[in-house]
């Protein structure tokens, strides 16, 4: 099992390409006929309880959520739910997919189903933030729910991680297990080299394959989420340590020339100035 930072270190890089599409958006107090049995919908939802009972079942577990429960009901999943009582839900719900290239984000992830929401004010004002962009015709209102969506799902994958570090893909997808296998390759050998030949040898592709079906699993090319994968921890050197900046970029495979272009065309910054904004902003 790989350790809690290389697991946050690969979630952190594979979420920065997930792409994300909001379909609608509303509170509800639903009536007593609110049912529906073993769906497998195409689409993500979330519903936030705020009063009432009810019953829902997801992949053949059974809930009966109450008030300050947030819950994902991923698609691709068998799932019901109905009222148990004259007392129904009211709730925040939305419905949206979230992929990375062709898979659900849920699909990399071994997240419950629900977290208790610590901070109820935060989750209500985001949920009507983003039913305020739904029901906009402004032509910034695709991005902002978007930008709204993205937040929420973080919130929920923040709580569920918190103090557990899980990240266990749930599809037994063999191409998914081909995708993992390069990405833990590219943190055991981000200090060299690594060109797409040798991913695409890893996994027995041909490289011009392994590259489609790269981009289609992870949502970037390889090169590009190689690059990225070394910023990042770049960027955790720079700020955690006083290492030069020519012993960083060779730690990571590159010249230091290369290394502080790179990460210029990156961040906005060179090396030595975001280690100085960095620390100016620390004390």
């Amino acid at each position: 099992m790989l350790k809690p930072d290389k697991q946050l270190a690969r979630l952190r890089n594979v979420m920065a390409n997930v792409q994300v599409q909001l379909s609608l958006a509303a509170y509800t107090k639903v009536n007593k006929k609110w049912r529906q049995m073993n769906v497998v919908p195409d689409f993500n939802r979330f519903y936030y309880i705020c009063e009432g009972e009810g019953c829902l079942i997801i992949n053949g577990q059974t809930y009966y959520p109450e008030p300050g429960q947030l819950f994902i009901m991923p698609s691709g999943v068998q799932q019901s739910y109905s009222t148990i009582s004259e007392h129904t839900f009211g709730k925040y719900w939305c419905h949206f997919t979230a992929h990375l290239g062709d898979l659900n984000l849920f699909q990399l992830l071994g997240l419950p189903h629900y977290i208790e929401v610590k901070d109820p004010a935060r989750l209500t004002g985001l949920f009507e933030l983003l039913i305020q962009h739904y029901e906009s015709s402004r032509f910034t209102a695709l991005m902002m729910q978007k930008a709204v969506l993205l937040e929420m799902i973080s919130l929920f994958v923040e709580a569920s991680l918190e103090g557990k570090y899980v990240l266990e893909p749930i599809s037994e997808d063999h191409r998914m297990h081909k995708v993992h296998t390069v990405l833990k390759y590219i943190e055991q050998h981000c200090h060299e080299n690594i060109t797409v030949q040798d991913m695409a040898d890893l996994v027995h592709f041909h490289p011009n394959y392994f590259i489609r079906h790269f981009h289609e699993m992870v949502g970037t090319s390889p090169i590009q989420y190689i690059q990225q994968f070394k910023m990042e921890k770049a960027k955790a050197l720079l700020s955690a340590t006083d290492e030069p900046v020519a012993e960083i970029a060779r730690s990571l495979g590159m010249e230091p020339y290369y290394f502080s272009r790179l990460f210029k065309k990156h961040t906005g910054l060179p090396p030595s100035g975001y280690r100085e904004l960095f620390q100016r902003d620390s004390l």
